[in-house]
């Protein structure tokens, strides 16, 4: 079957001051996993003033193992016939063991000295040395364990995105088994292939530029689309790099333009007045029909009462549902200028 976009569309029924109202909601399947999402229009607004600020000043009263005078004696180290060095370090990014077991080889890159980075100053510059000193990490755990086949990079930037730092680091994942979303991918991309005979990415870069609704724009060897099926309650953004089967062979370019299109990505996020997310970069060692690709996931707290949103839904049923329509969301993101750096100042 050629890519397909298969959306139900259903309405739920109620009495609203006598009224009889019918509320309209959509139920959409990922085209590559097969993985349901809902969409509704809900009047939801962030806070005008999210206090990060007092988030800021919550932390300095709680110990940070990544600031600079902390980092060498509260860090751990990675044995020698890993990394015979114990840490990695590219300019102001340092990476270390993650304490956490979280795959065979598992990594956090802090990336600088300094403990509050803002929204506003996620330049890919500021970015740069992090990803690369994870990039880094990929090659030296693939050089020593054959095994290993799965890679991730990985971003919970603040408290609400489920970083129990405010130090802003990636986490870095090597293991012999994917997770279950990688799995998802591989399974529905190499099915795609048998059936059809050519690439599900290819086919999906075309359609989705063709359709124009939810595409937002390449850079370099990048291409940048919103899920049509959301993972968020705010539309996560898509991005596939369609020349590159691993995170081993993403060189200079193609990730200087994947910074590049995340740094635009969260300048529109913060001009939603979104100031947390979570990104997660996909890779296998080498798989025919994979591509690197990346999700980026706006989070918000829904109300002053400070709940999460992630609810019996995301956790239970798997889930997500979405408040916003991906192509308004889409559509905002081009009129802001997407990758012009303007879009960043």
């Amino acid at each position: 079957m050629p890519i397909t976009f298969e959306t139900l569309y259903d309405k739920m029924t109620l009495i609203r001051e006598g009224k009889r109202q019918e509320i309209p909601f959509e139920i959409r399947k990922d085209p590559l996993t097969g993985t349901t999402g809902r969409v509704f229009n809900f009047p939801y607004q962030p806070p005008n003033s999210p206090n990060i600020e007092e988030t800021f000043k919550r932390s300095e009263g709680i110990f940070c193992p990544f600031c600079p005078e902390n980092i060498e004696k509260s860090t751990p180290r990675f044995p020698e016939e890993l990394i015979p060095e114990g840490k990695i370090q590219r300019g102001r990014a340092t990476l270390v063991p993650n304490i956490l077991p979280l795959d065979r080889y598992v990594g956090v890159a802090v990336f600088s000295p300094q403990h509050f980075v803002r929204m506003e100053e996620l330049k890919p510059e500021m970015m740069n040395d992090a990803f690369r000193v994870v990039q880094e990490f990929i090659r030296r755990v693939s050089e020593v364990d054959p095994e290993v086949c799965c890679f991730s990079i990985n971003w919970n930037y603040m408290p609400s995105a489920g970083s129990s730092l405010v130090h802003p680091h990636l986490q870095v994942l090597c293991g012999e088994r994917p997770t279950n979303h990688m799995r998802l991918q591989l399974d529905a991309a190499r099915r795609y292939y048998r059936e059809n005979g050519v690439e599900f990415w290819d086919d999906f870069i075309r359609e989705e530029k063709e359709r124009a609704s939810r595409y937002i724009g390449e850079i370099g060897p990048t291409f940048w689309t919103v899920g049509f099926a959301p993972m968020s309650h705010i539309p996560d953004v898509w991005c596939i790099l369609p020349e590159h089967k691993s995170l081993l062979d993403v060189g200079e370019k193609a990730l200087s333009s994947f910074l590049e299109g995340l740094s635009s990505i969260l300048a529109y996020y913060q001009s939603l007045n979104l100031f947390s997310f979570n990104v997660s970069l996909l890779s296998f060692r080498f798989e025919e029909h994979f591509r690197v690709n990346a999700r980026i996931l706006p989070r918000l707290v829904l109300r002053e009462i400070g709940n999460s949103d992630y609810t019996f839904l995301q956790a239970v049923h798997k889930e997500h549902a979405c408040v916003y329509a991906p192509e308004s969301v889409c559509q905002q993101i081009r009129e802001q200028g997407f990758g012009r750096p303007s879009l960043r100042s």
